[in-house]
């Protein structure tokens, strides 16, 4: 591009812009006349670069690079030059619209700021710390503030900072979950499979001893990491159904054991059910009904202790007594000292 102004134009319009620089264009051989080459010197217009309007807010030019820079980054775009060099001029573009200062002096000179005479006001800023040299900030200017990135390529490529703001390697999320086991299962310990959304299974081992409403905590087993990462953690809510017999409390299960009038006269040897099996226990002579024994180490089993097992004894009663049987349980009524209700308030 060659045109032809007045020297004295010339001059005075770069003293206007930039007192230091006087003669930054080659003399023709007129005298009075002056031929300048503004070749290669682009105007660009970096508001239509990042694809938002003069009045865009910091936000909004933020937001429009970011979506920008995602797009045509080197490391998504490994040996396409077009990208490389597209995402150099939004960088460009953002360095300066990012910057209030240089944003106005853009703003107020417009592409009078790259013509004849002017000095550059965005010149040097280094674009090869996105190409895998250098850190998360722009060059310092004679005038600018520093331009960080490290925010913006933080939230896009995992943090890194630095060597072309490589993706690293991140945790998987992790995966909320819930299952419903057995008594018995939840008492001894089992291996359940769980199925995933995505139709993949994990088998997953369920501890002995494990309560109602526990959270279990599976090491690995959440969403894998991206770039290679170390995958999440399954967190698991564990429902467990009732027994019909036994009933736990804690680490202690209790029971109702049934005996006979006669076992609870005469006392006995009995077997106790417990969740490990039967317990030959003795039941001594004179238990009353409602009375609570306990078994020590017979209830949940942990790794550090194991609960107790409590059996809380109920005495039957047989139905439709014969003659003979009644005449016997008369003969059990008069041995009683006094009455065993005498004791109680009969009323509040």
């Amino acid at each position: 591009m060659r045109c032809k102004v007045s020297s004295r134009a010339i001059l005075s319009g770069a003293k206007d812009l930039n007192p230091r620089i006087r003669r930054p264009f080659a003399v023709s051989a007129a005298q009075d006349d002056v031929c300048y080459n503004v070749q290669g010197m682009a105007r660009k217009d970096y508001y239509e670069i990042l694809g938002v309007k003069k009045t865009a807010n910091e936000a909004e030019i933020k937001k429009a690079y970011r979506t920008l820079a995602k797009k045509y980054h080197p490391d998504k775009n490994k040996g396409n030059k077009d990208a490389e060099n597209k995402f150099k001029e939004i960088s460009e573009a953002y360095a300066v619209l990012s910057d209030q200062e240089k944003r106005d002096q853009y703003d107020r000179l417009g592409s009078e700021a790259f013509g004849p005479g002017g000095a550059n006001p965005f010149a040097g800023f280094d674009f090869s710390q996105f190409m895998g040299a250098g850190g998360a900030r722009g060059r310092r200017g004679t005038r600018s503030r520093t331009v960080d990135f490290s925010d913006i390529f933080g939230d896009l490529f995992g943090g890194a900072t630095g060597g072309g703001f490589e993706a690293q390697p991140q945790r998987g999320g992790d995966i909320e979950s819930e299952t419903t086991i057995g008594f018995r299962d939840a008492i001894l310990g089992t291996t359940i499979e769980l199925r995933y959304e995505d139709g993949s299974t994990v088998k997953v081992k369920i501890p002995e001893g494990v309560s109602d409403g526990q959270r279990l905590r599976i090491r690995g087993k959440g969403q894998p990491g991206p770039m290679g990462g170390p995958a999440g953690d399954l967190h698991l809510l564990v429902h467990v159904k009732p027994h019909p017999f036994f009933e736990r409390r804690g680490d202690d299960i209790h029971i109702e054991l049934p005996i006979t009038i006669g076992e609870a006269v005469r006392g006995s040897e009995i077997d106790v059910p417990t969740i490990h099996g039967p317990v030959r226990a003795r039941i001594p002579a004179g238990t009353q009904g409602g009375q609570t024994f306990r078994l020590t180490g017979k209830g949940v089993r942990k790794k550090t202790r194991s609960g107790d097992h409590y059996y809380k004894v109920v005495i039957t009663v047989p139905r439709n007594l014969p003659g003979d049987a009644m005449d016997a349980v008369q003969k059990i009524e008069s041995h009683y000292a006094a009455n065993p209700r005498a004791g109680l308030n009969t009323a509040l």
